[in-house]
């Protein structure tokens, strides 16, 4: 009998495990894709992944736009340029009040015409649609209570690290 009931144990973990992964991958494909729409300045796909009560917040899609414009000219205008975004993997993925939500860390490489900048990010996750489409926000834009203010349906078993400062070396002038 024992047996049987470490046996069910085991299978129900293993089944369990395969469920998360395809989540993982749908959080993991989808931030790839929005990390593309940012290095080719695509601000119409990169918003499809921005979370609504971020665009609400910060005066809604019309604004956001014309404010990643202004920034992106500014940024190339220095000799700004993103050379890579890479993504790690998603952490546990957690139901809260009808919601998935997960975290998962995120690299930029910057180049600048002084600097090599990395930039490490902490990535929110969450899906309003049993994870078909996830929603992203830049754990490192807020405060952790400024964070729990603004999305209120947070889990409290998201665990959002401490933010990194960023790694910069300078060029050397010619």
């Amino acid at each position: 009998m024992i047996k049987r009931i470490i046996l069910f144990i085991a299978v129900s973990y293993c089944f369990a495990a395969k469920a998360q992964q395809p989540l993982s991958t749908a959080i993991k494909t989808q931030a790839i894709d929005m990390g593309k729409a940012l290095i080719n300045n695509d601000i119409a796909s990169f918003q499809k992944y921005m979370h609504p009560d971020v665009i609400e917040a910060s005066g809604g899609a019309e604004k956001i736009k014309s404010m990643m414009d202004t920034a992106f000219k500014m940024f190339k205008t220095f000799g700004g340029q993103i050379k890579k975004i890479t993504y790690g993997n998603p952490g546990e993925i957690v139901s809260h009040k009808k919601e998935l939500q997960s975290v998962f860390p995120q690299s930029t490489e910057v180049s600048t015409s002084f600097a090599e900048i990395t930039l490490e990010s902490t990535f929110i996750a969450i899906s309003y649609d049993k994870g078909k489409n996830w929603y992203f926000i830049d754990a490192n834009m807020y405060k952790s209570a400024l964070l729990k203010d603004k999305l209120p349906e947070l889990s409290p078993k998201l665990i959002i690290p401490p933010q990194s400062q960023p790694k910069i070396i300078p060029k050397q002038q010619q």
